[in-house]
């Protein structure tokens, strides 16, 4: 049998990233975001406008995507085309690229403890008043992003968390980054904000309804340990496995539209391969659930126990054992 390292080693270069896959994954993108835009303006039959929210919807949600594979460095095999294209993809997604990629490496250092991992931590026995309950459930009840809002502002723009989890030495990139991107956010909305709100405003909304869906489907609900007062150590990637969820989806649809983003348990297996290499993984997905059982189930449950209570209950596990990999 071969040693493992060796079987890691082997896989890395075998699934190494390449220009040519990255460049065709951008194709479809420019395609949505060119369409949607055109027909936000066209006058050619009633629905166009609506039509034109839906492209737009997929591709800022396609945007969010790609800002998490250039975040990994690992997207483009030119290593210098990561952080371009990461900054603008983040900047697309309001988040700053600095801020994603400390917070992001420390999420897959500490996925397995809830305590630690900064983007779940906050749902550790969260003090939340009867109004604020009320609002978690209404949100997740009429499929109000809230948490998707909550998770970019939440981590990303968070000082305090930054400040207890990433080294002084990395804060002030981090606040460059914060400053540059609202300085220009800022100005563009003065000078071009009632264009954005009237062709691309809605896209953006139906992008942040989809955001919730897909990223809370990947941790959420899941009985994950806390470390508490232990001193505990990071786990092995392979090992993380259990503490999260994929859901499956249309080939097709899976590979081209989301770019594999639904794999997540091969994606905590291996981080550093990229997405568009993730469907060649022969790596066992235990947790992979049919998208729309996944939703059925986890829509029957309020907001706040959904996303703020772990459980043993596998959501959209079906008896069949035909989805349990790809």
């Amino acid at each position: 049998m071969k040693n493992k390292s060796v079987e890691n080693h082997t896989a890395v270069w075998k699934f190494r990233a390449d220009n040519y896959p990255a460049f065709l994954g951008l194709l479809l993108p420019a395609v949505l975001a060119g369409s949607g835009i055109y027909l936000s303006f066209a006058q050619i039959w009633g629905l166009h406008w609506w039509l034109a929210q839906v492209l737009l919807a997929v591709f800022f949600f396609q945007c969010f995507i790609l800002l998490h594979e250039c975040g990994h460095l690992t997207y483009f095999r030119t290593r210098w085309l990561n952080p371009l294209f990461g900054h603008l993809f983040a900047f697309i997604s309001l988040i700053p690229f600095a801020s994603w990629v400390a917070i992001h490496n420390l999420h897959h250092k500490w996925t397995g403890y809830r305590d630690k991992d900064p983007t779940t931590e906050g749902t550790v026995n969260p003090q939340f008043g009867i109004v604020l309950r009320f609002v978690v459930n209404v949100s997740w009840l009429f499929w109000i992003p809230l948490f998707t809002v909550g998770y970019r502002l939440g981590n990303y723009w968070n000082l305090k968390k930054m400040k207890n989890h990433i080294p002084a030495r990395q804060m002030p990139v981090i606040y460059r980054n914060m400053v540059f991107q609202t300085i220009v956010t800022v100005l563009i909305f003065i000078f071009w904000g009632h264009w954005i709100w009237g062709h691309l405003g809605m896209g953006y909304l139906l992008s942040l309804m989809l955001s919730d869906l897909f990223i809370l489907s990947q941790h959420s609900h899941i009985e994950i340990p806390l470390a508490g007062s232990r001193e505990v150590q990071p786990l092995r990637f392979a090992d993380q496995v259990k503490y999260t969820r994929s859901v499956k989806l249309n080939t097709l649809m899976g590979r081209w539209l989301y770019f594999n983003f639904h794999l997540h348990e091969k994606h905590h297996a291996w981080p550093g391969i990229p997405a568009y290499h993730l469907h060649r993984v022969q790596e066992p997905m235990p947790n992979t659930v049919p998208f729309f059982h996944y939703l059925k189930d986890a829509k029957s449950l309020s907001g706040m126990e959904f996303v703020f209570r772990t459980s043993s209950m596998q959501i959209g596990k079906v008896q069949s054992q035909e989805h349990s990999s790809e």
